[in-house]
C-alpha cells in the first residue's frame, strides 16, 4: 500500500496522519519546519465537543482546560450563563500542548514517518501515484540533500503560505485583517476558576477572559481598526485596569506569562482538490474573527479526508467520494466565514450598520460568544448529511489492511 504524502507538521498534518493511522493507512509527514513551537501560553485554541477527543490525547489532557460555564457580563451586570458538562464543555489548550501531543503519539505510531527536516520543492502527478521532490535541510556543515517520495496521494497541510498551494497554481482569496486582538496570559486567582467569560462595558472596553489550566487565564481586547501599533505599556495597561475591574476595585497579584496580537484574516481556496493532491488546514483557508477557531477547523479537515483516503487506498476513489472532500469542508469553512462577515458590523457597529439593524441585545451578545462555544453559525459542528455520515460508518467496518 503507497502512503499518503503529508507536507506539514502542524496541527493538522499530524492530527491526518494518525487519523489515516487509524484506518489502517500509512503515510509520511514532511516537517520543514525548525523544529516544535515555541511555548506560547498566549497563542491558544478551544476545541468543541465535536473535535474535544483530541485534548484527550495523553499529554494534552492534563494541560487543557474543561470549561463549566460561559457568562455574558455587560456593564457589571450578568446577562446570560451557560453550564456545561463533562460531555458538552469547550476545552481550551495552548497550541503548543496540542502540537507536542500530537508529535508524541506520531513517534508511538509505526504506520507514520515523520520525515524531519525535509522541505517540499515540487511533486509530479502520475497516473496511481504522486512523486514528492524534498531538499532536507543542512545540518553540521553537511550539504543539502536531495529526496524522492513515492505516494497515492499527497495533502498540503502546509500553512497559510502553502507550497503545495502555490504549486497547484490555487488562487487564495480573502481580506487581510478583519480584525486584531490585544492577547495576555497571565497566572492569577479570578473569580470562577472554571469558567469563561465575555465582559462589556469595563474601564478597557470589551474582553473575553478564558481559564487555561493551572490558575492561568488568557484575555482578549478587540482593537479598534484605526488603532496602530500596541506598545508594551498599552497592554500592561489593559491588563492592570481589567483586573481592577474584575477585583471589584483590587487587583489579584498576578504573573504575566505572555503577550502579542492576535491579527485574523479571512481566506478560502479557490480548489481544495486538483487530482491526487489535497488542500487542508491553514493552506486551505484562514479564519478567527469573533472567535472563530482555526485549528478546530483544520482538525475537521483531516477527520473528513482521513477516511476518504481510507476507502480510496483500498477500494479506489470511485464516483464522487474524494471531490465529497471539498464539496463538504469547503462549503462548510465558506458558510462560516459569510457567518463571521454578516456578523461583524452588527456586533462591531462598523461603518454605523451596528445602531441600525436589529437584534442588538442578548441575539448580539451571543454573536460574541458562539465562536468559543462551539455553537451557532460561528462554531457549531458542521452538518454534512446522512450521505457523509453513512461514509464515515462503512471505513470503519471496512477490515484494515
Amino acid at each position: 500500500m503507497l502512503p499518503v504524502i503529508i507536507v506539514g507538521a502542524g496541527p493538522t498534518g499530524l492530527a491526518l496522519a494518525l487519523a489515516l493511522a487509524g484506518h489502517g493507512v500509512p503515510s509520511v509527514v514532511l516537517d520543514g519546519s525548525d523544529g516544535p513551537p515555541a511555548a506560547r501560553p498566549a497563542r491558544s485554541l478551544v476545541l468543541a465537543p465535536d473535535v474535544a477527543r483530541w485534548a484527550e490525547l495523553p499529554g494534552a489532557h492534563r494541560e487543557s482546560a474543561a470549561w463549566t460555564g460561559w457568562r455574558t457580563v455587560r456593564r457589571g451586570r450578568t446577562v446570560d450563563t451557560d453550564a456545561f458538562g463533562p460531555s458538552d464543555a469547550p476545552r481550551h489548550l495552548p497550541q503548543h500542548v496540542l502540537e507536542a501531543t500530537l508529535r508524541d503519539a506520531v513517534a508511538r505510531q509505526e504506520l507514520v514517518r515523520l520525515a524531519r527536516g525535509h522541505r517540499l520543492t515540487d511533486f509530479e502527478q502520475r497516473d496511481g501515484d504522486v512523486l514528492a521532490h524534498s531538499v532536507l535541510r543542512p545540518t553540521d556543515g553537511r550539504r543539502e540533500e536531495n529526496r524522492q517520495w513515492r505516494g497515492g496521494y499527497l495533502v498540503g497541510c502546509d500553512g497559510a503560505r502553502s507550497t503545495v498551494r502555490k504549486l497547484l497554481g490555487v488562487p487564495f482569496p480573502g481580506r487581510t485583517a478583519v480584525e486584531r486582538y490585544a492577547v495576555a496570559a497571565l497566572r492569577a486567582e479570578l473569580p470562577r476558576p472554571d469558567e469563561a467569560a465575555l465582559y462589556r462595558g469595563l474601564t478597557a472596553g470589551e474582553v473575553t477572559v478564558r481559564p487555561l489550566s493551572g490558575e492561568r487565564w488568557r484575555l482578549d481586547w478587540p482593537l479598534p481598526p484605526d488603532e496602530g501599533l500596541v506598545t508594551p505599556e498599552a497592554l500592561l495597561a489593559r491588563v492592570e485596569s481589567t483586573l481592577v475591574d474584575l477585583g471589584e476595585g483590587t487587583p489579584p497579584p498576578y504573573r504575566l506569562l505572555d503577550t502579542g496580537v492576535q491579527v485574523c484574516h479571512q481566506r478560502l481556496a479557490r480548489s481544495w482538490r486538483v487530482d491526487r493532491v489535497f488542500l487542508a488546514g491553514d493552506a486551505a483557508h484562514l479564519l478567527g474573527a469573533l472567535g472563530t477557531q482555526q485549528v478546530a477547523e483544520g482538525l475537521r479537515d483531516a477527520e473528513n479526508l482521513a477516511w476518504r483516503l481510507a476507502v480510496a487506498t483500498r477500494l479506489g476513489p470511485g464516483d464522487g467520494l474524494l471531490d465529497g472532500y471539498q464539496r463538504e469542508r469547503r462549503g462548510a469553512v465558506g458558510r462560516r466565514l459569510r457567518a463571521v462577515d454578516q456578523a461583524l458590523p452588527l456586533v462591531r457597529g462598523r461603518g454605523g450598520l451596528g445602531g441600525r439593524l436589529p437584534g442588538r441585545g442578548r441575539g448580539r451578545l451571543a454573536l460574541l460568544s458562539d465562536g468559543h462555544l462551539g455553537r451557532g453559525t460561528l462554531g457549531g459542528p458542521p452538518d454534512y448529511g446522512d450521505a457523509a455520515r453513512r461514509g464515515a460508518g462503512d471505513v470503519a467496518t471496512t477490515p484494515r489492511v
